[in-house]
């Protein structure tokens, strides 16, 4: 098993925040981790990250991946880990990088931190990154900066530079719920396909079930720190059993309708 969560919980300062959350995960198998804003979501998988802001911490429960425990590791163990074992992609990757920089030159930078590339083989690696997320012209995105691209090209420049080394895990925090319905689409189908290739397992967080019934194979439903119910996508989906997930099911953007894109049977 490559990730393995068992009754997790997790507190900002004394004040609990997540408890009892527990989750399996192999490699090549994506889980979605649904709610809406402040059930926990997004603190479950930067726990898995080990980054927790502020008075964030780990109260309970055990983390092991690739059969290490998690909660051994030193800083230097974290930093080999990130990027390398582990990867995240951010709600608005544009917003996430330096601004005043071109996307060669944090292209680059983030690379060399992981590798012992030389900057040519680094900028190599990162055009070959950008093709493989259906970029055209990656020469002028790469001398772009970020506030020059699209927000859809700039989530598909964070998925491709979390991608680089094809970690064993990809994180994916409401990768696409900034984009519109069309984009949104073609950027998740990119993001499957990239990982498919790596053999990369996901947990992708979301508010929207939607997006979760067409990429995960196994769904967990958070509300206010808990888990409401799980299953796999088509037990979620055809037969949710909490109220919880009705709404959450009833408020999805129908996607698979509008763009022609998602489609919950796929």
């Amino acid at each position: 098993m490559l990730l393995e969560v068992s009754n997790l919980a997790i507190a900002y300062g004394d004040r609990p925040i997540v408890e009892g959350v527990s989750l399996n995960l192999d490699k090549g198998q994506v889980c979605a981790i649904v709610g809406e804003s402040g059930s926990g979501k997004t603190t479950v998988i930067r726990a898995i990250l080990g980054c927790l802001p502020g008075l964030g911490h780990v109260t309970g429960g055990t983390m092991f991946f690739d059969g290490k425990d998690l909660s051994k590791n030193t800083p230097e163990d974290w930093r080999k880990l990130s990027g390398m074992g582990m990867s995240m992609v951010f709600q608005d990757c544009g917003g996430t990088m330096d601004p005043i920089q071109r996307i060669r030159t944090q292209f680059v930078e983030y690379i060399q931190q992981h590798s012992d590339m030389t900057e040519e083989q680094a900028v190599e690696r990162a055009i070959q990154m950008l093709k493989r997320m259906s970029l055209p012209n990656p020469e002028v995105i790469l001398n772009s900066y970020p506030f020059e691209l699209s927000g859809g090209m700039n989530q598909r420049v964070g998925v491709a530079m979390a991608m680089c080394f094809s970690p064993k895990l990809l994180l994916a925090d409401e990768p696409t719920s900034a984009l519109d319905v069309t984009t949104q689409a073609q950027v998740v189908k990119e993001m499957m396909n990239i990982c498919r290739e790596d053999g990369t397992a996901i947990i992708i967080v979301t508010h929207n079930l939607g997006v979760a019934a067409y990429m995960a194979d196994h769904i967990i439903v958070m509300q206010n720190g808990h888990v409401m119910e799980e299953g796999s996508s088509q037990q979620i989906v055809r037969n949710p059993q909490t109220e919880y997930t009705k709404k959450l099911l009833a408020a999805a953007p129908q996607i698979g309708d509008a763009a022609n894109e998602f489609h919950y049977d796929d």
